[in-house]
């Protein structure tokens, strides 16, 4: 089990830096042990998964890798389409910019492209948020009906530690009902003092499982450019997924979570955490 889980840790290492590195680098990076490590490169470069650089003493994802799992969902990852949007979103924003989803009872990172130029980032590929109070959950749980996020919470709850660990359930539907209209979700100082994201979902036809697309950065930032940041997130979408619903031939609109316009609402509609 432990081999297991390190393995897709290093590849989502690899994901992160996009850089060749050696078996130091990726055990100071992970905390594994090094001989642990140097036999798991050798077993994933066996495999296909690595290839080596035995002048460099350096280890790189090959192209199985990318190939793995596109059969999964072809629109979105047979040619590269949501990766793409991911990139252009970012290069239109100057944030980072993360793929979110649902594991379980938390809002998982599993994608995420981060801007050099920007502040420095805690966020991580593969880190969890609960989901019941995080922008990413928030717009996770918004294509729920209200019964199933009561259903959700209840059990929540009643698996929580501390009486401070339980969520209102009566606010958590204000500000879902809040999220549904804006049709985007915007967390601040969740995690980290002035950091805040906004979460905008995929329309759910083209994937599998939901899927959340996350730009993140410091708050005052996000509050000055709200109402773009979300316009170009929803013309990215609107752009990479033109046509990739089955059966269509090319006449497309994207099916927004909300009508309302991506402008600025008022302060007392926001949501403030």
């Amino acid at each position: 089990m432990k081999s297991a889980v390190r393995t897709l840790e290093i590849l989502e290492f690899f994901d992160e830096v996009r850089r060749p590195a050696n078996v130091v680098t990726v055990s100071d990076a992970l905390g594994y042990p090094q001989s642990s490590t140097a036999a798991l490169l050798r077993s994933m470069v066996t495999m296909g998964y690595l290839q080596y650089d035995a002048r460099a003493r350096t280890y790189m994802p090959t192209d199985r890798v990318s190939l793995l799992g596109s059969w999964i969902c072809p629109p979105l990852f047979e040619d590269g389409a949501l990766l793409r949007m991911v990139r252009a979103i970012q290069s239109r924003t100057g944030q980072l910019v993360l793929i979110g989803a649902r594991n379980g009872d938390f809002a998982q990172y599993v994608h995420v492209l981060k801007q050099p130029q920007a502040v420095a980032h805690h966020i991580q590929t593969g880190m969890k948020r609960p989901i019941t109070t995080s922008g990413v959950g928030h717009a996770l749980l918004s294509a729920l009906p209200d019964h199933d996020v009561r259903r959700l919470v209840h059990r929540m709850n009643a698996y929580a530690g501390a009486p401070q660990d339980k969520v209102d359930i009566a606010e958590l539907l204000a500000q879902l009902a809040r999220v549904r209209r804006r049709g985007y979700a915007f967390s601040k100082h969740r995690v980290v003092e002035n950091y805040g994201m906004i979460a905008v979902k995929l329309p759910s036809e083209f994937t599998s499982r939901l899927l959340v697309i996350g730009i993140g950065g410091c708050v005052d930032a996000l509050q000055a450019r709200e109402g773009e940041l979300v316009t170009v997130a929803r013309e990215e979408m609107a752009h990479y997924l033109a046509g990739k619903r089955p059966g269509d031939e090319g006449g497309f609109r994207l099916r927004l979570v909300s009508d309302q316009p991506a402008a600025v609402r008022p302060r007392a509609e926001q949501e403030t955490v």
